[in-house]
C-alpha cells in the first residue's frame, strides 16, 4: 500500500484523496488478485477431475464428485491462503485498523469454507446414496444442512462482533417456541422421514397410491418435508412426507419385486339362464378337452352315489352337473393352462360370491407372470376375451342392463341396424 501512496504522490494528486484512492486502489488489486487465483485453482481442478487421471475405486464416487464440481472447492480455499499470505504486504501493519479488519474478513471468508465444504460433502453422500436406490436420505441431508449452515451463521456472527458463540446459546431458548412454528412442517417431515426410512416404508421408483390426493404413480423424490410423485398421466403430485405414516397408502412394490400381478375380475351371470345340463349338452360340452375328462370322472362319482341313495331317474333328487358348474370348471382349467399365469407360486381358481342384483358373480382369482403393466393388461383381455365368446357354448347369459335395441324387441320393432359406410342408396 505504501508503494501507491508514493506513486500516487509522485503524480501530484492532492493530499486529501491520496489515502483514499490508495485504499480504494489496493482493496481493487487484492480483490482481482484472490479473483484471478480462485478462477485458475476452479479450472485446474475441474480439468484434473474430468480427466482420465481421475479415477477413483468406485465409479459412484468418481460420478458424485464430478457431479458437485466438489473439487471447485479448492479454488475458494487456495484464494483464501493467499489471501492471508500476501495480505501483510497489501495493507501492513503500520496501518492497524485496516490490516486487523482485513485479517477478520479472511478468517470469515474461512469459516464460510467451511460451511462450503460440509455442504458439499453432505451432497456427495446423498448422492452416491442414491444410486444403490435404498433408504430415502435426502431428508436427513437437508437437514443436516440445515444444521450445519445455521450453526455456521452463528458462529460466523458471533465472531464478526466479538462475541463467544456460547453467548447465543442462552438465546435459544427464547425463540424455541417461535422456531417451532416456523419449522413445523419441517420438523414433522424429519420424523416422518425417519420412520419412513426406518421402516423401508417406500423408496424412490416406488409405484403408490393415495386417492384421497390424487396420487398414483411412481415416487420420484423425497425430500425432508415432501413426497413427490409421478403420476401415470406425467402430472407431479406433491405429498406431505408426514401424511405417509399419519394415512393410509398402497405401496406396490411387492407386487414389482415379486414379478407377478393379480387378475381379480367377476363376470355377473344371469341367473335364470342356470340350469342342470342334459345329455345333449353334455355331448356337446365332452369334445371340450379341458372339460372331457372331469365330465367323465364326474358323471362316474354321480352315477355311484345316487346308486348308493337310490335316487330314482330325476335331476331334482340326486345330483347332476349344472351349465355354470361346468362353466366354472372350464375357466379354471382354462387359466390354469395358460402359459402367462403363474401357477407355481401364487393361487389361480375361479369361485361364485354372493348372489347380486346385478346377477350371480363368477370371479377369476389369478395371478400373471409378469407385472409389466401393458402385458398384464393384455393378458387379462385375452382371458376374458375367451370367456365372454365361449360362454353361449354353456347356455348361460351374462347380466346387462337392458339398452335401447332391447325396448326396441319388447315393442315389436327390429332393433337398429348398424350404419354400414358400403351400403349404397
Amino acid at each position: 500500500m505504501k508503494y501507491i501512496l508514493t506513486l500516487l504522490n509522485s503524480f501530484g494528486m492532492p493530499l486529501q484523496y491520496i489515502k483514499i484512492s490508495a485504499i480504494a486502489i489496493t482493496v481493487l488489486l487484492f480483490c482481482f488478485l484472490l479473483y484471478v487465483i480462485f478462477y485458475l485453482s476452479k479450472m485446474i481442478s475441474i480439468k484434473f477431475v474430468n480427466s482420465k487421471y481421475f479415477k477413483l475405486r468406485s465409479h459412484r464416487w468418481t460420478d458424485a464428485l464430478r457431479q458437485t464440481n466438489f473439487f471447485a472447492v479448492c479454488g475458494y480455499v487456495a484464494a483464501g491462503f493467499i489471501a492471508n499470505f500476501v495480505s501483510g504486504l497489501f495493507f501492513p501493519t503500520e496501518y492497524i485498523h485496516l490490516h486487523h479488519l482485513v485479517n477478520k474478513i479472511i478468517n470469515i471468508y474461512f469459516l464460510i469454507c467451511i460451511v462450503i465444504i460440509i455442504n458439499k460433502i453432505l451432497t456427495v453422500i446423498q448422492i452416491v446414496h442414491d444410486t444403490k436406490n435404498e433408504i430415502p436420505i435426502k431428508g436427513f441431508v437437508q437437514f443436516l444442512k440445515i444444521f450445519v449452515n445455521f450453526f455456521g451463521f452463528l458462529i460466523i456472527f458471533a465472531y464478526t462482533i466479538g462475541k463467544e458463540p456460547t453467548y447465543f446459546v442462552s438465546a435459544l431458548g427464547i425463540i424455541a417456541s417461535v422456531l417451532m412454528i416456523v419449522f413445523k412442517d419441517t420438523i414433522l417431515g424429519l420424523t416422518a422421514g425417519w420412520q419412513i426410512s426406518m421402516n423401508k416404508m417406500v423408496k424412490m421408483g416406488d409405484w403408490i397410491e393415495m386417492p384421497k390426493y390424487g396420487v398414483d404413480g411412481t415416487i420420484v423424490d423425497i425430500s425432508l418435508t415432501t413426497v413427490y410423485v409421478k403420476n401415470w398421466d406425467n402430472r407431479i403430485v406433491t405429498v406431505p412426507a408426514y401424511n405417509l405414516i399419519s394415512e393410509s397408502f398402497q405401496n406396490w412394490r411387492a407386487m414389482q419385486e415379486a414379478g407377478a400381478r393379480r387378475i381379480k375380475r367377476s363376470i355377473f351371470i344371469d341367473m335364470q339362464s342356470v340350469k342342470f345340463v342334459d345329455e345333449a349338452m353334455l355331448n356337446k360340452l365332452r369334445k371340450f378337452e379341458l372339460l372331457k375328462e372331469y365330465i367323465d370322472g364326474k358323471e362316474k362319482e354321480i352315477a355311484e352315489y345316487n346308486k348308493n341313495h337310490d335316487i330314482k331317474e330325476s335331476m331334482y333328487n340326486g345330483r347332476y352337473l349344472t351349465n355354470i358348474g361346468l362353466f366354472r370348471i372350464y375357466c379354471q382349467q382354462y387359466i390354469r393352462t395358460r402359459s402367462f399365469i403363474n401357477t407355481t407360486n401364487f393361487s389361480a381358481f375361479v369361485r361364485q360370491l354372493d348372489p347380486t342384483p346385478e346377477g350371480l358373480p363368477v370371479e377369476l382369482y389369478c395371478f400373471t407372470n409378469t407385472a409389466d403393466w401393458m402385458k398384464y393388461e393384455a393378458y387379462q383381455a385375452d382371458i376374458f376375451d375367451h370367456i365372454f365368446s365361449v360362454i353361449g357354448e354353456f347356455d348361460l347369459f351374462i347380466f346387462q342392463n337392458p339398452s335401447g335395441r332391447d325396448f326396441q324387441k319388447l315393442q315389436g320393432h327390429s332393433p337398429i341396424q348398424p350404419f354400414n359406410l358400403s351400403t349404397k342408396k
